[in-house]
C-alpha cells in the first residue's frame, strides 16, 4: 500500500471481515480475513493486504469493534494529569505526582465491547452512566517483560474507546470490609459499556501517540477535550508495565485512561436518547446512543 490507511471490522451480507478504509470508504480485504488472523502475523500482514475493488461508505456498513474478541482488555485508571486534578479538586496548574508503584491497571470484560453506532444500555434502576474517551492500544506482537524503549515495537495500532462507567454501582454498603467497598466490576462490567472503533489506525501511521488531541461530546456539547500529552504514564510505559506482570499477546487491548470532563465531576450523567461522540485526532469519531436496557 502506498499512503496511509486504516482497518475496520465490518459485517456485510457475506459475514464478518476486515476492510481497508480510505477516504471514508470500506473495501473488504481479499480472502476476507478476521482481524485476529492479521494480528497473528502483523509484522508482515500490512505489506501483504489486498482490498477488493468494490467498496461502500463506512457509514453504510455495520461496523464492529476493530478487534471484536480481544484475548484481554486492560484498562488504565487516573492516567491523565488534568483528570487527576479534577478528581482531587486541585487547581489547573497544581502538580500531580505519578504513583511510585506505576499505572493503575484493571480488567474489563471483553464482552462489554460494541462497535461504532451500537447502542449503550442504561441498566434499570441506575442513573449515573458516565462517559470516558480513551486512546486504546492494540498489541501486534507478543510482549513479555519488554522495556520501555522497545514497547512501541509491539503495538499494532490504535483505536478510540469510550469506557462507559456506571458510577452509582461503584460503592457497596459501608458494612462491607474496606477492600470490598469499591466494586470495579459493577461499575465497569455491564454489557455494551465499551464502545470501540470505528477503525484501527496502524502504528506506522501514528508516529507519536503521546501527542494526539481527543475529545468527547454529548448531544453535540463538548464535555471532554485534552491531549494525550497529559498522560502521567506514556503508552510505552503502560505497555512495558503490563508486560512485566503478564505477557501481552496479539489482539490484546490496553485502554490508556481518560482526561478531565467526565460526568462525575459535575454530577451530569447520560440518559436514554443521549448521543456520545468520542474523537481522537487521526483515528476518527466513535458515535453511540444511550438506550434504556
Amino acid at each position: 500500500m502506498g499512503g496511509s490507511f486504516a482497518l475496520a471490522t465490518i459485517e456485510d451480507e457475506h459475514g464478518t471481515t476486515v476492510a481497508l478504509v480510505e477516504d471514508g470508504a470500506a473495501r473488504p480485504l481479499a480472502g476476507r480475513p478476521a482481524m485476529a488472523d492479521l494480528l497473528e502475523s502483523w509484522d508482515t500482514a500490512l505489506d501483504r493486504i489486498e482490498a477488493g475493488d468494490e467498496g461502500k461508505p463506512l457509514d453504510a456498513v455495520r461496523v464492529l469493534p476493530p478487534v471484536p474478541t480481544p484475548p484481554n482488555l486492560y484498562m488504565v485508571g487516573a492516567n491523565y494529569g488534568d483528570h487527576a486534578r479534577e478528581m482531587r479538586g486541585l487547581g489547573p496548574d497544581d502538580p500531580v505526582e505519578r504513583p511510585r508503584e506505576g499505572p493503575f491497571v484493571f480488567l474489563k470484560p471483553t464482552t462489554t465491547l460494541v462497535g461504532h453506532r451500537a447502542s449503550v444500555e442504561l441498566p434499570s434502576g441506575y442513573h449515573a452512566l458516565d462517559w470516558e474517551v480513551e486512546l486504546a492500544v492494540v498489541i501486534g506482537r507478543r510482549a513479555d517483560a519488554v522495556g520501555e524503549r522497545a514497547a512501541l515495537e509491539h503495538v499494532a495500532g490504535y483505536t478510540v474507546v469510550n469506557d462507559v462507567s456506571l458510577r452509582d454501582a461503584f460503592r457497596r454498603g459501608e458494612d462491607a470490609e474496606p477492600p470490598m467497598r469499591f466494586d470495579w466490576f459493577s461499575q465497569k462490567g455491564w454489557r455494551t459499556t465499551c464502545p470501540a472503533g470505528p477503525v484501527l489506525l496502524p502504528a506506522r501511521f501514528c508516529p507519536d501517540p503521546g501527542e494526539l488531541h481527543l475529545r468527547l461530546a454529548v448531544n453535540g456539547v463538548v464535555r471532554q477535550e485534552s491531549n494525550t500529552r497529559e498522560m502521567l504514564f506514556s503508552v510505552a510505559e503502560v505497555v512495558a508495565y503490563v508486560s512485566r506482570t503478564v505477557p501481552l499477546v496479539p489482539g490484546d487491548m490496553i485502554c490508556t485512561g481518560t482526561c478531565a470532563g467526565v460526568g462525575a465531576s459535575s454530577g451530569s450523567f447520560l440518559a436514554p436518547g443521549d448521543v456520545m461522540t468520542a474523537e481522537i485526532e487521526g483515528i476518527g469519531s466513535l458515535v453511540n446512543e444511550v438506550v434504556a436496557a
